[in-house]
C-alpha cells in the first residue's frame, strides 16, 4: 500500500503543477490526473481483493482475514460413504470481520444420513443437525511484501456446542485451539494449520483430537491479475487429518479446483484415504465436496 500512497501523492502535485502551468489546457491536465489516480485506486483495490481472497484452500484453514464489517457466507455439500452408511453433510458457515484482526466463525451442520443394514436388508433414514463450532480468529503476524504476496500467522479459539438432536449430537461441550499459518507468493500459496479439540465428555470415544491439515494451491489463470482480469481459477493439493488420543488416526489427499472472482468463490474436491487406522468410529470411503463463498 505504500507504493500506492506514493502514487497518489504524486498524481496530486501533477494536478496542483498543471493547473498552475497550463493555464488552458488545465482542464487535460486534470482529466488525465483522475484516468491515473483511478487506475492507481483500481490496481490497489484489485491488489487488497486478490491479498485477502484469492488464496484460501478447500478443506484447510487460512489465516487470511475479512476487513472489518465484512462477512463471507459459505455453504458446502459433502457426501460420503463409509461402508453401509451413506451420508449428505450440508455445514453453512458464516463469518464476520470484528476488526481488521480478528474474525468471528460459526458453522452449522447439517446431516443426511442413510443407514443399510445388511442383515435384514432394511435401509434406514433419518436426518438431523450435527454439533455447531464456534471460533475466534485472530492474527498476530502480517507481512505483506507485495501487492499479491503476505505471509500471516493466526491463532484460532472457540467452542463446539453440542446441538442435542438425537443421533447427531455429542454429549459436551469442547474447546477448541490451534493456529495456522499462510503464505502466497505469485502464483503459489501455501497453507498449514493444526487443531486440538480437548473432549470433555471423556472415555474412549470421547477422546481428544487433533486436526492438522497442509495445502498447496497453484493460480492457473490468470499468469498475472491485472485490470481486465478479476477472475482467477486454483489447482488444489490438501493433507487432511485427524489424530485421536484413543489411537485412531485418518489422513485424507484431496485434490480440487476453485474458481475465485472479487465477490464469490466456486469449489470442488474429493478426498481420498492413504492412511485409515480406526476402531472408535467409521472408517470413510471417500468424500466429494463442493461448496461457494459469497463476500458481502
Amino acid at each position: 500500500m505504500r507504493s500506492t500512497k506514493a502514487a497518489l501523492r504524486s498524481i496530486a502535485l501533477r494536478r496542483r503543477e498543471g493547473d498552475a502551468a497550463l493555464g488552458d489546457t488545465a482542464g487535460w491536465a486534470v482529466m488525465l490526473s483522475r484516468f491515473q489516480l483511478a487506475i492507481v485506486l483500481g490496481v490497489g483495490a484489485l491488489a487488497t481483493a486478490a491479498s485477502s481472497h484469492a488464496q484460501a484452500p478447500i478443506n484447510s484453514n487460512v489465516a487470511l482475514q475479512p476487513s472489518t464489517g465484512g462477512v463471507i457466507l459459505r455453504q458446502q455439500l459433502r457426501y460420503f460413504e463409509a461402508g453401509d452408511v451413506k451420508a449428505f453433510v450440508v455445514p453453512t458457515t458464516i463469518l464476520y470481520g470484528l476488526r481488521d484482526d480478528l474474525t468471528l466463525i460459526l458453522t452449522t451442520p447439517l446431516v443426511f444420513r442413510e443407514v443399510h443394514d445388511p442383515m435384514t436388508g432394511e435401509t434406514r433414514r433419518d436426518s438431523g443437525v450435527a454439533d455447531l463450532t464456534f471460533l475466534t480468529k485472530f492474527r498476530v503476524f502480517r507481512d505483506d511484501f507485495g501487492p499479491t504476496e503476505t505471509r500471516r500467522l493466526s491463532l484460532l479459539g472457540g467452542l463446539e456446542i453440542r446441538s442435542g438432536d438425537t443421533g447427531f449430537t455429542s454429549d459436551s461441550y469442547d474447546p477448541i485451539f490451534g493456529g495456522v499459518f499462510t503464505h502466497a507468493q505469485g502464483r503459489h500459496a501455501f497453507d498449514a494449520d493444526l487443531l486440538w479439540k480437548f473432549n470433555t465428555a471423556g472415555g474412549a470415544a470421547g477422546a481428544d483430537q487433533m486436526k492438522y491439515d497442509v495445502a498447496y494451491l497453484y493460480r492457473l489463470a490468470p499468469e498475472q491479475y491485472s485490470s481486465s482480469k478479476l477472475t482467477a481459477l486454483f489447482g488444489v493439493l490438501e493433507l487432511n487429518g485427524q489424530y485421536d488420543m484413543n489411537g485412531d488416526h485418518e489422513l485424507f489427499v484431496s485434490p480440487g479446483i476453485s474458481y475465485v472472482t472479487k465477490r464469490w468463490t466456486l469449489e470442488g474436491t474429493i478426498q481420498l484415504p492413504i492412511l485409515q487406522e480406526l476402531d472408535h468410529r467409521l472408517a470413510r470411503d471417500f468424500v466429494v465436496g463442493l461448496s461457494f463463498r459469497i463476500r458481502f
